[in-house]
C-alpha cells in the first residue's frame, strides 16, 4: 500500500513557537515513516502553504497511490480541494491535530476525519493505521487495484472512537480522546449529519443482545430490531447479489448502520470489530476506487459466516 500525505498551510511551523524539542513538522514526518515502515506501508509526503501545489499533488498521484492522508490546516474552507479529492477518487482521511474552528468542506471529500485534541501527532497515526488495517480494500487481501505490495504488511487494529493508540507523543505523554468519524464523502449517498465533533464521545455500547442502554438521549432498552448482526448484513449484501439492492443503496444502508454502532446502538455479542469493517466496506463499496466486485462480496459473505 502506498499513500499520499499532505500537509497544508503553516505545518512548516508547526512546534515552532514552542521551542520544544520532537514536535515539529520534520518530528511528525519521522514518527509517520518509522510508523510506516513497521506497517509495510510507503509515503509519500508534501507540505505546501499554496493551494495549487496540494491540487497538483493530488491529480500527478491519483495513479501512484491508494489513498490520501490530508492535514488541510486552513484550508479547510477549500471547495477546491473538496473537488479535487472527489475527483481523484480515492479514499481520504482528513486528519486535524485540533478540532477546526468551523465546519470543514474538505471532510465531505473523505470517508472518514481524525481530529487530535492536544495538537499530538496521534490523529496522523491513527489514521494511517487505519489504512493499514485493510478497512478500505476492496477484498481480505487484495489492495485497492493500483500496486500490490511486495510482501505481506501486517494489519493493524482500527481503534475504537474516543481512544487514543497508547503512545506518548513527542510534545506530550498525557492522552486525549481522538474523534474518528465518518466524514461527508459517505454523506452523498445518504444525506445526514456526521456524528458531531463537538459532542462528548459516547460510551461504548454494550455487545449483548436487545435491552441494554443505548446511552446519548436513545431509548432505555433495543428492540430486536435494533440489534446488529452477521444474519442481517449478509442478507442485504445477498440482495445486491440478487440485484433487488442497488449499489448505492446498499451503502446507503450499511453507512446508516455503522453510524447508529458508533453511537451506541447493539451488536452481536463477539462480533463488534468484524461487523464494523464489514459495514465500512460496504459504505464505500459504490465508490470507483473500492468497488467491491460480486466475487469480493461473496468473500465478504464467507468472512462473516466463518466469524
Amino acid at each position: 500500500m502506498r499513500l499520499l500525505v499532505l500537509h497544508g498551510p503553516n505545518l512548516q511551523l508547526l512546534g515552532a513557537r514552542d521551542g520544544a524539542p520532537g514536535g515539529r513538522l520534520a518530528d511528525l514526518d519521522a514518527a509517520l515513516r518509522a510508523r510506516a515502515g513497521e506497517l509495510g506501508v510507503e509515503l509519500e509526503v508534501l507540505q505546501s502553504n499554496h493551494e495549487g501545489v496540494l491540487l497538483d499533488a493530488l491529480s500527478d498521484a491519483r495513479e501512484a497511490v491508494d489513498g490520501v492522508l490530508i492535514n488541510p490546516g486552513a484550508f479547510f474552507g477549500s471547495y477546491a480541494l473538496k473537488e479535487a479529492l472527489e475527483l481523484v477518487g480515492l479514499p481520504a482521511i482528513e486528519v486535524m491535530l485540533r478540532p477546526p474552528a468551523r465546519e470543514s468542506v474538505v471532510a465531505e471529500a473523505c470517508v472518514l476525519q481524525v481530529h487530535g485534541a492536544t495538537g499530538g501527532f496521534d490523529p496522523y497515526l491513527q489514521a494511517l493505521e487505519t489504512f493499514a488495517s485493510g478497512v478500505f480494500t476492496p477484498g481480505p487481501s487484495k489492495t485497492l487495484g493500483r500496486k500490490k505490495p511486495t510482501e505481506a504488511s501486517p494489519a493493524a487494529s482500527v481503534k475504537p472512537p474516543g481512544k487514543s493508540l497508547g503512545r506518548a507523543s513527542p510534545k506530550s505523554a498525557e492522552k486525549a480522546p481522538l474523534a474518528l468519524v465518518p466524514a461527508k464523502a459517505l454523506a452523498r449517498v445518504a444525506p445526514g449529519k456526521t456524528l458531531g465533533r463537538g459532542a462528548a464521545p459516547a460510551k461504548p455500547a454494550a455487545e449483548g443482545g436487545p435491552g441494554k442502554t443505548l446511552g446519548r438521549g436513545a431509548r432505555a432498552s433495543a428492540t430486536m430490531s435494533d440489534l446488529l448482526t452477521r444474519a442481517l448484513v449478509r442478507q442485504k449484501v445477498s440482495e445486491r447479489l440478487a440485484g433487488t439492492l442497488g449499489d448505492e443503496a446498499l451503502a446507503a444502508w450499511a453507512r446508516s448502520r455503522y453510524e447508529a454502532v458508533q453511537r451506541g446502538a447493539p451488536a452481536e455479542q463477539g462480533q463488534r470489530a468484524l461487523l464494523e469493517e464489514s459495514l465500512l466496506r460496504l459504505t464505500l463499496s459504490h465508490l470507483p476506487a473500492t468497488r467491491l466486485s460480486d466475487e469480493q462480496l461473496v468473500d465478504l459473505m464467507t468472512r462473516l459466516d466463518e466469524g
